[in-house]
């Protein structure tokens, strides 16, 4: 089933005192690429976090987003206790000597530099989160498929329909072929008469369907419409199996190709005009295919 590579999800887990809170964002991308964003320390899972995901997502940009709190939640700040106690002994001789009463809280204190100070977690700490964590990005992943499936069916339905409206086209231009020909005879025909007739030379019909017969070998589209027909039946049946994306990216460049082929070849007006209403539609399937995964 075709999966849309724009989506998000998010997903809690807890146990024993602690949680984690995990967001799944995802956006087309031509490869899989995974960026991890959480406080110091963290780092250490991005690649258990990375080989995880990619079990579940072969395409696009995923930024994940991990918080942890609670009890075995690594403390992100301690205090400095030596500063501490330095800054309290200053405060307490600048008292003295200027005969004020030494302040009866502390509170002042903890916004001078150097009494909070960042404290990285160690390797052990942050390990021994990882089951939690892994619940808790599974269960986003979960949600982040959800979504992914719902816009996935809706981009499939549209795409089939555009398929159904290029194979429209292609049999509007079968059945307009014959009668190219047939008109391009009837004017050789009339443009010969009044060159030769002043003249009194007849016009021989083996040199008419000898012109004929060129023209038709060189407007001769057959063999687009087969391959257009063969490359929409390969799209839609890709439709319904697994991360389809590229091959469909190459089928649409594919089918531009073919259409711009029978463009060229075809002197019909007619059929130039339904060359570009099959072209405008390849491009919308362009524009959804490069969402799949």
């Amino acid at each position: 089933m075709a999966l849309s590579m724009t989506g998000c999800g998010e997903a809690v887990a807890s146990a024993g005192g602690t949680t984690c809170r995990v967001e799944v964002r995802c956006v087309n991308n031509r490869f899989l690429k995974v960026s991890l964003r959480a406080r110091e320390g963290f780092s250490l899972l991005e690649s258990q976090v990375e080989a995880f995901l990619r079990r579940r997502v072969r395409r696009g940009a995923v930024q994940v987003s991990l918080e942890v709190s609670g009890a075995a939640a690594p403390a992100a700040r301690r205090l400095d206790l030596a500063q501490l106690e330095a800054y309290l002994d200053q405060w307490e001789d600048f008292c003295s000597g200027h005969d004020l009463p030494v302040p009866r809280t502390i509170d002042g204190l903890l916004t001078l530099p150097g009494i909070l100070v960042d404290q990285a977690p160690t390797r052990e700490s942050i390990e021994s989160l990882w089951p939690l964590v892994e619940r808790a990005l599974a269960g986003a992943l979960d949600s982040l498929d959800t979504m992914r499936r719902a816009e996935g069916d809706a981009m499939a339905r549209d795409l089939r329909t555009t398929c159904g409206e290029i194979q429209a086209c292609l049999e509007a231009v079968r059945t307009r072929v014959p009668a190219v020909v047939e008109e391009h005879r009837q004017r050789l025909r009339e443009r010969v008469r009044k060159i030769l007739e002043p003249q009194g030379v007849p016009l021989a019909d083996a040199d008419l369907a000898r012109e004929i017969a060129l023209l038709a070998d060189r407007s001769d589209i057959a063999e687009e419409l087969v391959r257009l027909d063969s490359h929409l039946e390969q799209f839609q049946r890709l439709l319904h199996e697994d991360s389809p994306g590229r091959t469909l990216d190459f089928l649409t460049q594919e089918l531009a190709r073919e259409a711009n082929t029978i463009g060229s070849k075809s002197p019909d007006v007619a059929i130039a005009h339904l060359v570009v209403d099959v072209k405008t539609r390849i491009e919308r399937l362009r524009e959804l295919v490069q969402n799949i995964e």
